[in-house]
């Protein structure tokens, strides 16, 4: 029988069945969950005995008193009297107080000091049991600090995951997913779903101590690494949608190229409107490709491209554009390299720092590169920046040149 159910049978609290245990006086088989909560279960032998129990307290019994009659029945008599002793001490206090009210005179009004002096003789009423409606105050501070180191140290990783996800998702405006650090992150909740699935098992037997201090470690071993690799799970933002063309982060700092706006066009070209025989006009969708990815820890990386055919004059105009563009750079910059090389059937235009153009970086960079196939009709933009030191490579190395 559970303990709610025992509450209705005896018309005792939880916390005065709980203190009885405690105190020794009855002990039903329980089950212990993680967070040190036992659950009890109780037999009939119990329940009568709990029924006793509360007869005997009503009538003024003490623990220890009732301790002693369980262990020592022969003892029964002396405690009786002892009880008796105690019960008419207390009837004779009570006469001696009323006996003084009684000498009040009732149609008086009284301050308070005239009422204290009045009632001289001192007043020591019995104290009362409240041991049985709560535990100890050292007990029930152990019990609680237990219980809250045990939800800190289990919960934590879940609560970095929600506040670094809730992060990225207001930092990013396209937040990705990495898998990697997903499935790492995943494995350090591992010990919090422990302790939330074992804590509402039905066990046979008590969960043993070293079981419980194993997993709650592992909790607290794995706070760090659940704090960084959380914050990793959403760590980039990135599409490859050519509709949200240069449709940057605000962080993003091409933002703030005057550069990069005046490299790439205001609008991509990804489709044409063809007019039919009929007189109407049919969309159709050109091979046009755009990549964006942008992340930023302590530093940031970032890069932007863009590709599409032209008609044989826009492709002329934006070439001789661009080439103006940079032969303009090369005469003014002071900090970028500027220079022209050819890359399979590309002619690049690029202008940079870091790095040597089409190698991998081991060093922060910074590439703007204008790339066309004059056979095949073909511009490519491309920026990309990184703060992180070579940690990531330029996303321009993994197309196909």
């Amino acid at each position: 029988m559970k303990i709610k159910a025992v509450c209705e049978q005896t018309g005792l609290t939880d916390r005065t069945i709980r203190y009885y245990i405690e105190e020794g006086l009855i002990s039903p088989f329980y089950t212990e969950n993680y967070l040190g909560r036992k659950n009890f279960d109780f037999s009939e032998a119990d329940v009568a005995m709990l029924k006793d129990i509360a007869i005997l307290r009503k009538f003024g019994f003490s623990i220890a008193e009732i301790k002693q009659l369980s262990q020592h029945p022969e003892e029964t008599v002396s405690i009786i009297q002892r009880l008796q002793a105690r019960k008419q001490q207390d009837v004779d206090d009570e006469l001696s107080m009323l006996s003084v009210l009684k000498q009040l005179d009732a149609e008086k009004t009284h301050t308070i000091s005239e009422l204290s002096d009045a009632l001289a003789t001192p007043v020591h009423p019995a104290t009362l049991p409240d041991g049985d409606t709560k535990a100890g105050t050292k007990q029930a501070l152990v019990s609680l600090t237990r219980s809250l180191l045990a939800g800190i140290t289990g919960f934590l990783p879940f609560v970095f995951l929600l506040i670094n996800i809730s992060d990225s998702m207001r930092t990013y405006r396209y937040p990705t997913v990495n898998l990697w650090s997903l499935i790492a992150t995943i494995l350090t909740l591992l010990p919090t779903a422990w302790i939330v699935i074992l804590s509402k098992c039905k066990a046979k037997r008590p969960v043993k101590r070293s079981w419980q201090l194993t997993i709650l470690a592992a909790c607290g071993l794995y706070l760090p690494f659940s704090f960084v690799l959380s914050y990793s799970v959403l760590g980039h933002s990135q599409t490859t949608d050519i509709r949200n063309y240069c449709v940057l982060d605000s962080e993003c700092p091409a933002n703030r190229s005057d550069f990069y706006q005046e490299l790439f066009p205001d609008w991509p070209h990804y489709f044409v409107n063809e007019k039919q025989k009929d007189g109407s006009f049919q969309t159709r969708y050109l091979n046009a490709h755009y990549y964006y990815r942008f992340f930023q820890g302590l530093d940031y990386t970032y890069d932007i491209y863009a590709q599409w055919p032209l008609e044989q004059d826009a492709f002329h105009q934006e070439v001789a554009r661009v080439k103006a563009l940079y032969e303009n750079a090369a005469e003014t910059d002071t900090f970028y390299q500027v220079l022209t090389l050819e890359q399979g059937p590309y002619t690049c235009f690029i202008r940079y720092c870091g790095g040597q153009p089409f190698q991998r970086v081991n060093a922060s960079y910074t590439y703007f590169i204008f790339a066309y196939d004059s056979k095949n009709l073909i511009v490519r933009y491309i920026l990309c920046d990184s703060l992180e030191n070579g940690a990531d490579q330029p996303y321009y190395l993994e197309l196909d040149w």
